[in-house]
C-alpha cells in the first residue's frame, strides 16, 4: 500500500515545487499601483469601464485570481499580462508622448469597437469584463475626442522625438507585426 502512496507523494510534491516557479518572473515584482490614464481628458463613467475590461492586463492593477497564482495557469496569465503591459500599459499613460498617445488611442478604439479587445478567452473566466454595444461606443467616442484634445494641444508636434525614447512598436498584439518584433 505504501509502494503505491509513493508516487503519489512524489507528483504532489513536484506539482506543489513546479507552482513556486515563474518562468516569465513575478508580474507584480516591480508594479505600483495606482489611478490609470493619468492626464487623460476622461469621465469617471468611462474611465470605470476601462477598470472594469482593461485594467487587470493593461496596467499594474493586476489582482490576480487564486487559479493565477498556481502553476501552470499563474506562467499563461504572466506571459499574457506581460505582453499586454508590453503594448499597452495604462498605468504609465502619462509618460508616453503625446503622439503615442494618439496611435494607442486610434489602437484602442478600433479593437473596442471591433469587438477585439477584450479577448474571448480572458471573457471566459471574467464575463464582468465584458462590454455591452453601447459600452464599446462609448469607449470608441471618447478615444476620438481625446485623440482631437491631444492634437490641438498646443504641446503637440508630430515631427518632434526624444531621441533617448525609442518608438513604440507599431501594430495591435495579435498582428504578425507586432509578434514578429516581440516574440521571435
Amino acid at each position: 500500500m505504501i509502494r503505491n502512496l509513493v508516487p503519489t507523494f512524489t507528483a504532489a510534491a513536484i506539482l506543489a515545487a513546479g507552482s513556486l516557479i515563474h518562468p516569465f518572473g513575478n508580474i507584480d515584482s516591480r508594479a505600483v499601483k495606482g489611478p490609470i490614464l493619468r492626464g487623460a481628458g476622461i469621465d469617471a463613467e468611462t474611465l470605470g469601464l476601462f477598470q472594469r475590461a482593461c485594467q487587470n492586463c493593461h496596467s499594474f492593477n493586476t489582482e490576480l485570481p487564486l487559479y493565477g497564482r498556481i502553476a501552470p495557469m499563474s506562467w499563461l496569465i504572466a506571459r499574457d499580462v506581460r505582453q499586454a503591459r508590453l503594448h499597452m500599459n495604462l498605468s504609465l499613460w502619462q509618460e508616453n508622448l503625446a503622439e503615442d498617445r494618439i496611435m494607442l488611442l486610434s489602437e484602442i478604439g478600433s479593437a473596442v469597437k471591433n469587438g477585439d479587445m477584450p479577448v474571448q478567452r480572458y471573457l471566459l473566466l471574467h464575463p464582468e469584463a465584458r462590454l455591452s454595444d453601447q459600452e464599446r461606443e462609448q469607449i470608441y467616442q471618447w478615444t476620438r475626442a481625446e485623440r482631437k484634445r491631444l492634437k490641438s494641444a498646443p504641446s503637440h508636434s508630430g515631427a518632434e522625438r526624444r531621441q533617448d525614447r525609442p518608438l513604440r512598436p507599431r501594430g495591435s498584439v495579435t498582428s504578425p507585426s507586432f509578434l514578429s518584433i516581440h516574440f521571435k
